[in-house]
């Protein structure tokens, strides 16, 4: 076992020890007995070195002077399932005082604890800092605007050109009878007198063949249209 420098009170030292242990056995370090002398301040750290284990103590000290401290013995438990618990080891911590050697233990008295230190400083600095910054900001912003000038106006809608009769014969005249059918098919889209003639429309719209069809269809709409009163 070896004890690395000589602590004060409240110093962390770590305490080695070896032991043999053959593969595979399962090893439990256990914690020093006596609290009032050492704390384990973390899990023991094993590392294996060919046939034997390194245990490595972390432990904070309390005790000024020198004391002997106990170490229980690892637990071992090999593949069969046998249990073997070495013996306890005894290790010798010199332990330096933090108190002044001038004076005796029991003449020294403990000092006043000291104020809470404040927790955070409160200061305006950084809403002042950030005001000219928002400033600056609204006026770029507003600088951009004026150079980018008004939106432009939004063209106005177009109203559709009305179906006339001088359109549906241009439209026929040109060749363009199946053009002049699907804009009346449109107008009577919802009249229920229409229905029978949308029918007829739908069974010539994709057939193959001359115009001739869907001229007779769209004249025959745009008579019917006339014959009703407006």
């Amino acid at each position: 076992m070896r004890q690395q420098g000589l602590p004060t009170v409240g110093d962390t030292v770590t305490i080695i020890r070896r032991i043999l242990a053959r593969p595979g056995v399962v090893i439990e370090a256990r914690a020093p007995a006596d609290s009032t002398i050492a704390t384990l301040i973390s899990a023991p750290v094993l590392t294996r070195e060919g046939d034997s284990v390194r245990i490595a103590y972390t432990i904070a000290v309390w005790t000024a002077g020198r004391n002997e401290l106990v170490l229980p013995g690892p637990v071992l438990v090999d593949q069969r399932g046998h249990v073997d618990t070495l013996t306890e080891s005894r290790v010798t911590l010199d332990v330096a005082s933090v108190l002044p050697v001038a004076k005796a233990a029991n003449t020294i008295k403990p000092q006043a604890a000291r104020p809470w230190l404040p927790r955070a400083d409160r200061s305006g600095l950084p809403f002042a800092a950030l005001v000219p910054l928002t400033l600056l900001l609204i006026a770029a912003l507003h600088w951009r605007w004026r150079r980018r000038g008004p939106r432009p106006e939004q063209p106005s809608v177009v109203a559709p050109v009305p179906l006339t009769e001088a359109r549906l014969n241009a439209w026929i005249a040109a060749g363009e009878s199946r053009l002049a059918l699907e804009h009346l098919d449109a107008l009577v889209r919802d009249r229920p007198e229409f229905a029978d003639w949308r029918a007829r429309v739908t069974a010539v719209r994709f057939a193959p063949g001359d115009a001739s069809a869907a001229t007779v269809l769209a004249l025959e709409a745009w008579a019917r249209l006339a014959s009703v009163p407006s």
